[in-house]
């Protein structure tokens, strides 16, 4: 059972979260702003974060669950993972950089036109 305490914490969890987006779009008026901080941030603090957004729950909980029952072969998957990240920014990295855009979709409307960003998004 709920107790008072719990549905007060749970008011101020959702009352919290609800005022984070005035609060941020304060500080983000475009989407450089959202995805690169304006371009005032260092490289690799934009690249650990969104190389941090690509991880969930699943990924502290339901993986580590199934590294333990499946063993070596997917703890190789998960190092597979590592090199091809590493790869893609080695590789991506100079050319959206090049191509002084803001978003991955950003590139295909550059690239391919409005049509292919559609059916990409």
């Amino acid at each position: 059972m709920l107790t008072i305490y719990d549905y007060v914490v749970i008011g101020f969890f959702f009352l919290f979260m609800l005022s984070l987006g005035p609060i941020f779009k304060h500080f983000s008026k475009n989407d450089s702003d959202f995805f690169r901080g304006g371009a005032q941030m260092l490289w690799w603090m934009v690249g650990g974060s969104a190389f941090m957004t690509q991880f969930s729950a699943w990924t502290f909980t339901g993986a580590a669950s199934k590294a333990y029952q499946g063993g070596t072969l997917v703890a190789l998957i998960f190092f597979a993972n590592a090199v091809g990240f590493f790869i893609n920014f080695i590789w991506f990295a100079p050319r959206f950089r090049r191509m002084r855009i803001v978003s991955p979709i950003e590139s295909v409307l550059e690239r391919f036109g409005p049509v292919n960003e559609q059916v990409f998004t």
